[in-house]
């Protein structure tokens, strides 16, 4: 999906590194926003689609994190600065974004499968 960074010193943790991360969360909460846009429409399908494409930019944001992290080593080698505050603003909202929509999407697939029957 994207380039993967590799850290082994502060400066490689670059504004492009960071725009990396944030872009990749940032992904992830659209693709999970606009799952339930479409499962409202009734488009479950794509609503699925939708969240595969926001697990996969998690999965990468994850990686990323991970290797972040690996690199501090708990030692405080990575300064925490507004932009990572942000990004990990993001991550989270993002993730617990694309939670909701599962649920969302499976509640009213249901719904519309209840409908339909009712009709019947």
């Amino acid at each position: 999906m994207s380039e993967q960074f590799e850290i082994n010193a502060v400066e490689d943790i670059s504004e492009e590194f960071l725009m990396m991360l944030l872009t990749q969360a940032a992904m992830g909460e659209s693709a999970s926003k606009e799952a339930m846009i479409k499962a409202r429409q009734g488009e479950f399908e794509v609503a699925k689609q939708l969240i595969e494409q926001a697990e996969e930019a998690f999965t990468e944001v994850h990686k990323t994190q991970t290797a972040l992290i690996g690199f501090d080593e708990g030692e405080g080698k990575v300064p925490m600065t507004l932009i990572l505050t942000h990004i990990q603003d993001h991550i989270m909202t993002g993730m617990l974004a694309k939670e909701i929509a599962f649920e969302i999407i499976s509640i009213r697939e249901e719904m519309a499968e209840l409908r339909a029957a009712l009709r019947s």
